[in-house]
């Protein structure tokens, strides 16, 4: 059996999302976006993506958050992003809950919104995202943003986000665990 071929797999995807499947949409800005099968092309895979988005498909709806967000192919827009992270977060995307939490917390787009922001944090976190359980634990380590200091809960947390890898989570479990005194 013949291995497929990116360009294959996106020639298969662009015929299908000409005809309106948004999966298929969602793939080919992808593809445009990551150069994988066809020639990179940022414009194009915006395109892909937003009419992915406007057909419901929630990857498609998440990336534009994402390139909003960062000002990637687009001119950065904080408000667009986390219209769209909220889009995406109701359809349960984990990284658009995630995102959608630090952007209410911070107040970037949108007027500082904390209850909401935390809301979305514990729930991103009680799902296994290791950003949302790192960013929760050092919410409640320092006591920010309403929270009332729990060292218990700070050690839980980041001991969840450091068994996903979460590199700085291990390392600040780490220096929490180290003997007073110790350096």
């Amino acid at each position: 059996m013949k291995p497929y071929t990116w360009k294959e797999a996106f020639e298969n995807s662009l015929q299908a999302a000409r005809a309106g499947i948004p999966h298929a949409q969602t793939f080919a800005g992808y593809c445009y976006e990551t150069g994988r099968g066809v020639q990179s092309d940022s414009k194009i895979a915006m395109h892909w993506y937003k009419k992915a988005a406007r057909n419901g498909n929630t990857t498609a709806i998440f990336n534009l958050a994402l390139a909003n967000d960062m000002g990637k192919n687009v001119r950065r827009n904080p408000s667009r992003a986390v219209r769209l992270y909220r889009q995406a977060a109701a359809r349960g995307d984990l990284q658009a809950q995630s995102n959608l939490a630090v952007m209410l917390l911070d107040g970037d787009g949108v007027k500082k919104e904390v209850a909401e922001g935390l809301r979305w944090l514990r729930r991103a976190a009680q799902r296994g995202d290791p950003k949302a359980q790192y960013n929760l634990a050092r919410a409640y380590l320092h006591g920010d943003d309403g929270l009332r200091r729990n060292n218990r809960f700070a050690l839980r947390w980041l001991s969840k986000a450091a068994k996903q890898k979460h590199s700085k989570a291990g390392r600040l479990l780490k220096s929490l665990r180290k003997p007073r005194g110790q350096g």
